[in-house]
C-alpha cells in the first residue's frame, strides 16, 4: 500500500516537536549535520523521521512525506531498496571494519577507475569535507605554497578551517586561516587571473564546482581555468564530481 502524503493543514507534529526539543537539549543545533537542523526548514514543519520506503519517509506522528532531499541527494535508489539491503546484510555477516584492507577495497577501486579513465588512482573517504581538505593538503604539500583560491560565488566546500575561515561563521577559527584563502568568481576568468597577479607563485590550489544546479560553465571557462593553473603551477580541484 502506498502511504498517503498529508498536507500541512492536516499534518500533526506533536511527537516530532517533543523529540526535536529533546534533541536541542542533547545535541548542539539539534542535529549532527547542519543541513538537517530545524533552522533549515519551515517553522513547525520539522518532523523527526523513523523509517523510509522508496522515496517516502514516515515521522514519529505517522505522517508520510516525499523526501526530496534523499539523504543529501545520495540515496538514488530509494530507502530500503531490497537489493541494497540484501547486499548490506550479506556483507555484515562476513564481517566489516577489519584491521587490514579487504578484497572489496581492491574491487571498489578497480570498478571506480574502470569508469573514470582519466583517473590514475582513487582514495575513498567518509564525506566530502574530508576529501576536499585532503586535496588541499596534498596541493600544499606538492607546491610548497599556502594560499587556496576558492570560487567565492559557490557556497560550500568543507567544514574545515581552511574554508570556514572565509565565511561569516568563522568564530573559533584563528584569523591566520582566513588570510590563506582568497576568492574568485565563477565564469569570470579575469577574477582568477587577478588573484595570480596579486599573489604570484603563492596559490597552491584552485577549487571550484565545475557546474551547479543553477550555473553552467561558459564555453571555454573550465578549459581556461585548467590552462591558468598549469601555467601558474597550482593544483586544480573540482568539487562535487
Amino acid at each position: 500500500m502506498t502511504p498517503a502524503v498529508l498536507s500541512r493543514a492536516t499534518t500533526m507534529f506533536e511527537k516530532s516537536a517533543l523529540a526535536q526539543a529533546r534533541l536541542h537539549e542533547l545535541v548542539p543545533g539539534g542535529a549532527h549535520t547542519y543541513a538537517r537542523g530545524s533552522d533549515q526548514y519551515p517553522e513547525d514543519m520539522t518532523p523527526i523521521l523513523v523509517r523510509g520506503r522508496g522515496a517516502r519517509v514516515e515521522d514519529l506522528d505517522g505522517n508520510w512525506f516525499v523526501e526530496y532531499g534523499m539523504g543529501l541527494r545520495s540515496i538514488t535508489l530509494g530507502h530500503g531498496y531490497a537489493p541494497v539491503v540484501d547486499a548490506v546484510c550479506n556483507a555484515i555477516a562476513e564481517g566489516v571494519n577489519f584491521s587490514r584492507p579487504s578484497v572489496w577495497e581492491l574491487r571498489a577501486a578497480e570498478d571506480f577507475l574502470a569508469q573514470v579513465p582519466g583517473a590514475d588512482m582513487v582514495k575513498f573517504a567518509k564525506n566530502g569535507s574530508d576529501t576536499t581538505t585532503a586535496a588541499i593538503k596534498l596541493a600544499r604539500a606538492v607546491t610548497g605554497r599556502d594560499l587556496v583560491a576558492i570560487c567565492g560565488t559557490q557556497p560550500f566546500f568543507s567544514i574545515d578551517d581552511w574554508f570556514i575561515a572565509s565565511t561569516q561563521m568563522k568564530a573559533g577559527i584563528p584569523s591566520a586561516y582566513g588570510s590563506m584563502t582568497v576568492k574568485f568568481s565563477y565564469n569570470d576568468l579575469a577574477s582568477l587571473y587577478s588573484l595570480y597577479d596579486a599573489y604570484p607563485e603563492q596559490i597552491a590550489a584552485v577549487i571550484l564546482e565545475a557546474a551547479t544546479a543553477t550555473a553552467e560553465p561558459a564555453p571555454g571557462f573550465l578549459e581556461s581555468v585548467r590552462t591558468a593553473t598549469q601555467q601558474q603551477g597550482s593544483v586544480l580541484i573540482f568539487d562535487e564530481k
